[in-house]
């Protein structure tokens, strides 16, 4: 891999300066440690030992470097393990740093060699000064937004899930289905209309005794989407509460609140972008905000031969929907404004807006 930034001379003379690399494996999380100043690297292979778990005995090492003056900085990439993590290392005194999941690996004679220990190296081997893209590290309050929306989108899916598997059923039968989804009552109406019907006894045993099944969880997932929506709003008018008390125009009440006052941007579409984003100012221009989205271009460029190979679609794709949904109805609705007259957003031939800086104008 090549880096930019600093050489290995230059960040010798930072001073002090140590690198953790970890690999959060299940039962091992294998750790390598960088001493910039000395060059010497070592190596931990941390497992649950002697009533300490794994965990603990990480951020006690992590701690014993702090506190022996050095200055740290970890690396680790995302996944089961989340946030939290990082979250204690923030709090001990390192700088932490979630690299996105890249699937490293090494290549020797045509084949593969990937082992905990060679990841760790690798990522105790990197340096703040690579600028190596990381992942924002969000609070817990703003994490418990994210897992709001995102248990919503389980639970809809789930829905269009149980939905399909009924439709695919009633299709295998001479019984006049549906083309399109339907919730539990009118799915219960149906099935009570067609059990009346001499197609009813042409279909197979076990299939008339599915569709109670099928019916039974539509409606629980339907009774958890129900309370789901009663849960988010008692947490939304919580955080207008908080935000009014402490008068906070930065927070995320505020920016679901200047969302909602545009015409065409519904409760779910100006909630689902500031609690899945966070802090909007960490975004320093709009094209910074669009990578986020995925929604930046991808260029090739080899000698003379350069094409555009589209959009990255980095990131949640959810999320990416919603911005274009957004863009979509501010076109649509807020046609005189100074986004749309300065071709912020425009529609062109190929079928695409140009600049999504649309949310990051919004709010900024």
């Amino acid at each position: 891999m090549q880096r930019k930034g600093n050489t290995i001379s230059e960040k010798i003379q930072t001073g002090n300066q140590e690198t953790f690399g970890i690999d959060m494996g299940g039962t091992l999380w294998a750790t390598a440690i960088r001493d910039w100043e000395s060059g010497k690297n070592s190596y931990y292979g941390l497992k649950d030992k002697e009533q300490l778990s794994k965990e603990e005995r990480l951020f006690q090492l992590v701690a014993d470097h702090v506190q022996d003056g050095k200055k740290v900085d970890v690396y680790y990439e995302a996944g089961r393990y989340g946030f939290w993590p990082a979250r204690k290392m923030l709090a001990i005194g390192a700088g932490v740093h979630i690299l996105p999941i890249n699937k490293l690996k090494v290549i020797m004679c045509g084949k593969t060699i990937k082992t905990d220990k060679l990841d760790a190296k690798f990522l105790g081997g990197l340096h703040p000064s690579d600028e190596i893209p990381d992942v924002y590290i969000p609070t817990l309050t703003e994490e418990g937004r994210r897992d709001a929306e995102r248990e919503w989108d389980r639970i809809k899916e789930s829905i269009g899930r149980v939905n399909a598997q009924m439709i695919a059923l009633i299709e295998r039968t001479p019984l006049p289905g549906f083309k399109s989804h339907r919730t539990a009552a009118e799915w219960r109406k149906a099935i009570a209309k067609w059990s009346k019907l001499p197609e009813w006894a042409e279909c197979p045993s076990l299939l008339r005794l599915r569709l109670p099944n099928l019916l039974a969880e539509l409606e629980l997932f339907e009774k958890e989407l129900t309370d789901w929506k009663q849960t988010i709003k008692k947490f939304q008018n919580h955080d207008e509460e908080t935000s009014k008390q402490d008068g906070n125009t930065d927070s995320t009440a505020e920016t679901v609140r200047k969302l909602q006052q545009f015409k065409g941007v519904g409760d779910r579409l100006s909630r689902h972008l500031p609690w899945e984003i966070g802090d909007f100012h960490r975004f320093a221009t709009g094209k910074q905000f669009a990578a986020f989205f995925g929604l930046t271009p991808c260029p090739y460029a080899s000698g003379t031969m350069k094409r555009d190979q589209g959009i990255s679609k980095a990131g949640r794709k959810s999320l990416r929907k919603m911005a274009i949904e957004c863009a979509w109805l501010w076109y649509r609705w807020q046609k005189d404004s100074w986004l749309v007259k300065n071709g912020r957003i425009a529609w062109n031939k190929k079928g695409a807006f140009g600049e999504p800086q649309l949310s990051h104008s919004l709010v900024s």
